[in-house]
């Protein structure tokens, strides 16, 4: 009777609670709500079709926010969130993200930021430039520049709490690879003086929604192109009245890995072994893996923009090579990113 309760329950979340965030749709000066979770960061997996995600034992959480949405009569909508507020145009199928601001910085795009297309659709892939302008502290403008890649990289069926199953969900992958500015002279356009940032975001949309039900972030910060360090998020929205039946609360002496925040010394094991070689414009990777894994590989150069970005699946196991092909680039000095199940490599390679 109990896990009748739970399916019927889940069924009413993704029909009602969920299919009111439309954010097209939604009418002039009208709101909504999420509940949204921290949990503990995790391996977004594999992609393809027919994939089965089991989240049933991974969705302990140490703290919960609400975000609100509210749009108005010129048709932008508001994303509020504890630290920060986000704006967003709305076209027929389209959002873009044009601002946001927290109390510390406020940002302006002058070149909007493409957020998603919908429906989502397995395999479709987009990718646009963009350009912001801001102001941190009231009087220390930066800039941002770089490229955003979208791609609908799997679908298959969520598995939650007491083995409740949600089916037809569709999983985005969004590569943001950008540099930021701090001073709007010529002088800084010097490699030397731009921080680079690559974030990767995999989110899960469950059939129909426009807000993803789950939510996994990685981001890492260079100087000069030298990694500084690594920051990791994980999350659940949820309707507040369901959090109870998805969402155990955590040990507050337990160890969180998203935490971890620029630590140069990460908990999680080394499981791959690799060697990096250049030869002409191509550099070749030989590695081994203690396990099975799901490796991503970006290149990127001083300004942030992703150029090169490649994602594979290997099992456990030695003498592994892989060849990325750079001849469509100009020879410089390029960031070669490497993502193994959620931990990030980085090096500084010349082509």
């Amino acid at each position: 009777m109990y896990h009748i309760l739970l399916i019927l329950l889940l069924l009413f979340w993704t029909t009602t609670a969920y299919g009111q965030v439309n954010l097209s749709d939604m009418s002039p000066a009208s709101t909504d709500s999420l509940h949204k979770c921290k949990i503990r960061y995790f391996s977004p997996g594999t992609g393809g079709k027919n994939r089965v995600w089991d989240f049933s034992k991974k969705l302990g959480s140490k703290g919960s926010s609400q975000v609100k949405f509210m749009k108005d009569s010129n048709g932008v909508v508001s994303v509020f969130k504890p630290s920060r507020i986000l704006y967003y145009r709305t076209s027929l199928d389209t959002l873009f993200l044009i601002g946001s601001e927290s109390q510390l910085e406020k940002r302006e795009y002058v070149q909007e930021k493409i957020s998603k297309k919908f429906p989502l659709e397995y395999g479709d892939s987009l990718s646009r430039h963009f350009r912001c302008k801001g102001m941190y502290c009231g009087d220390h403008p930066f800039r941002e520049e770089g490229i955003t890649t979208v791609r609908v990289d799997a679908e298959g069926s969520l598995v939650l709490a007491e083995n409740d199953t949600v089916r037809n969900v569709r999983r985005v992958h969004t590569i943001d690879s950008y540099s930021i500015c701090m001073d709007l002279d010529s002088a800084a356009l010097d490699t030397a003086k731009l921080t680079q940032v690559i974030d990767e975001r995999y989110e899960w949309y469950l059939p129909e929604s426009q807000y993803p039900i789950l939510e996994d972030f990685t981001s890492t910060t260079y100087c000069d192109m030298e990694a500084i360090g690594t920051t990791k998020h994980a999350y659940c929205n949820l309707p507040e009245n369901q959090e109870t039946y998805y969402i155990t609360p955590g040990d507050e002496n337990e160890t969180d890995e998203q935490d971890n925040s620029f630590d140069k010394e990460p908990q999680s094991p080394d499981i791959i072994h690799y060697k990096i070689d250049i030869q002409g414009k191509t550099i070749y990777m030989t590695y081994g893996l203690d396990e099975d894994a799901t490796i991503t590989t970006i290149v990127a150069n001083h300004r942030g923009m992703l150029f090169l970005s490649r994602q594979w699946t290997q099992e456990a196991g030695q003498d592994y090579s892989v060849q990325i092909d750079c001849n469509s680039l100009r020879p410089g000095v390029y960031i070669f990113y490497i993502n193994v199940n959620g931990k990030i490599y980085s090096e500084k390679v010349k082509i």
